[in-house]
């Protein structure tokens, strides 16, 4: 198991355990990656049995990364340095779930309320939207307590009732008065497949992970993902709205993303940076993930995938002239000067491209062979592990006499203003290219081509896919039996497989089930046995090829 180091230890944060943090936890899990999200700020891990949460396979435990959280800096008018960051919940929590109240505070009882993260599938929008009549029983659970502005069904954390005055979960809005009213018709407002949404804080109940002066801002977080047969399919987008409540005017504001990198097991892995997509990217040190330590479980053996950080849409951005990023650079997992930072100053230095003690990251890279050190007498950098690992020249982990290792880095914006009242919005994905190799095979070729589709989807948005499509009947002859069925269903192709199939189970409500499976040949076998009573619905595709039918359980 991955060892990790209490960061920023301190009294405060055994005062806080009065009031604990919350575990709630979902995933994205509709293509290739299964990523966790927490209503703390933090992702891609499970803080209650400190495992990784980001698979890839989605349906195998290997994981592509381990921890990751949005970390924010900036000065008041009085050069005051205010910080949120986000590590591991030993050592306190920054964030805490919910939005901020009109004195730009958020107590404990209102972030109980909003721990909760909200799911929604475009198959249950689609299905909603063939009623003619929605009524409370009708429409999906996932629609009817969206949280949206007035919506009088949104229900929070252990089905509490909320009342929501401000602007919260995107909508549809139908009528145009601002108020979110599923039951006439109007559904979220979301990309992809599946998406989740979330609010969270930095001045709740605690401030212990810096433990410095908070910033005041609420964040409304989604993440999405697509599931198209493609390249898209190895992408998690993170589309975040970060609104400053405090009554203070930031300069030299940054927002960054703090990674606990890791792909397999974790102690042999680098990282590099590609300045043309924003991005931060994990690759193995050997093109044989876990060998040197006999394969440990999950782990990927040969020809590893890497997995990438993209910065999509920064603050700065105008149209197509996009900024370059402030920052890349690292840290390990000790108490060196590039080691855990333990403070609000260490946590905004490594955001600015210093390491604990303020001291600038430096490029004293003299050619292949030579020590990958970023500490000594060369030229101030922002950027370290600027070369892509196929280059025999270039600054990479790869061609220097560095030792792969548990490593944290920070992908960071540039510095700007941050006025009282105001939102910045910022899009990242996490994505992943497989099969691409480590070291001495590694090469950023393949993870730039995920980036590229990455930022052209984003900017235009693939549009929802048929609820159904025609069926052609040579690839899709599909009989389901027994119907009505007790504890087995079998679903079976007697025409040509032209492409992995996938079926998915529906209620009448429109919630997708989840149920075990045993695929044989051209037949699947799915277990009924604990589902109640009633009509479902089976989507089967293959291919292109797409047909709903219709089962009673009995």
């Amino acid at each position: 198991m991955k060892r990790i180091l209490l960061i920023c230890l301190v009294a405060s944060a055994i005062g806080a355990n009065a009031q604990l943090p919350f575990p709630t936890i979902d995933s994205v899990y509709v293509n290739k990656i299964n990523a966790s999200v927490l209503v703390h700020g933090d992702m891609w891990w499970n803080p209650t049995n400190q495992t990784a949460h980001c698979y890839f396979p989605a349906n195998s435990r290997k994981s592509i990364n381990f921890a990751s959280a949005i970390w924010m800096s900036g000065y008041d008018a009085g050069n005051n340095l205010h910080v949120a960051a986000q590590t591991y919940r030993q050592s306190g929590n920054d964030y805490w779930p919910g939005p901020l109240d009109a004195s730009d505070t958020l107590t404990y009882a209102t972030s109980h309320d909003w721990a909760k993260i909200w799911k929604v599938n475009r198959s249950e929008i689609q299905y909603f939207q063939t009623l003619t009549a929605p009524t409370t029983t009708s429409t999906p659970q996932s629609i009817l307590t969206w949280p949206g502005k007035g919506n009088m069904y949104a229900l929070g954390n252990a089905g509490i009732p909320l009342t929501i005055t401000d602007d919260m979960a995107p909508f549809v809005d139908l009528n145009s008065n601002g108020i979110y009213e599923p039951l006439l018709g109007e559904y979220p407002d979301v990309k992809g497949e599946q998406a989740l949404w979330w609010v969270f804080s930095d001045n709740g109940p605690s401030h212990s992970v810096t433990n410095g002066k908070p910033l005041g801002v609420e964040i409304h977080a989604m993440a999405y993902g697509y599931s198209r047969g493609t390249l898209i399919d190895n992408v998690i987008y993170y589309d975040y709205s970060i609104i400053n409540k405090s009554a203070n005017d930031y300069h030299n504001f940054r927002v960054g993303l703090w990674d606990d990198t890791e792909i397999g097991y974790y102690l042999d892995n680098d990282i590099g940076f590609d300045s043309t997509w924003r991005m931060g990217i994990t690759y193995k040190a050997t093109n044989d993930d876990g060998g040197s330590a006999g394969h440990p479980p999950n782990s990927y053996g040969l020809n590893p995938p890497q997995s990438a950080i993209t910065m999509i849409v920064l603050p700065g951005d105008v149209g197509a002239s996009y900024v370059p990023v402030g920052s890349f650079d690292y840290y390990n997992n000790d108490f060196s000067v590039i080691g855990n930072p333990s403070n609000d100053t260490q946590c905004n230095n490594y955001m600015r491209s210093k390491m604990r003690n303020g001291t600038h990251f430096t490029n004293t890279f003299t050619g292949p062979g030579t020590p990958c050190l970023t500490q000594g007498s060369g030229p101030n950098t922002n950027y370290v592990f600027t070369g892509d690992p196929s280059d025999s020249d270039g600054w990479s982990e790869c061609r220097c006499l560095d030792n792969p290792g548990d490593r944290r880095w920070l992908l960071s914006s540039n510095d700007f203003t941050f006025n009282s009242g105001t939102t910045q919005k910022v899009v990242f994905a996490l994505i992943v290219a497989d099969s691409a190799g480590g070291c001495s095979k590694a090469s950023f070729d393949t993870i730039r081509i995920v980036a590229d589709t990455a930022w052209k989807i984003y900017h235009n948005p693939l549009p929802p896919r048929p609820a159904s499509v025609p069926v052609n009947k040579e690839s899709c002859l599909i009989s389901i039996y027994p119907n009505p069925a007790h504890d087995k269903l079998f679903i079976e192709n007697s025409g040509i497989i032209i492409n992995e199939e996938s079926i998915n189970v529906y209620n009448t409500l429109g919630q997708q089930l989840h149920l075990n499976a045993n695929k044989n040949g051209p037949k699947t076998e799915l277990d009924i046995n604990l589902l109640p009573d009633g009509l479902y619905l089976v989507r089967y595709r293959n291919g292109m090829a797409e047909t709903t039918m219709k089962f009673m359980k009995e």
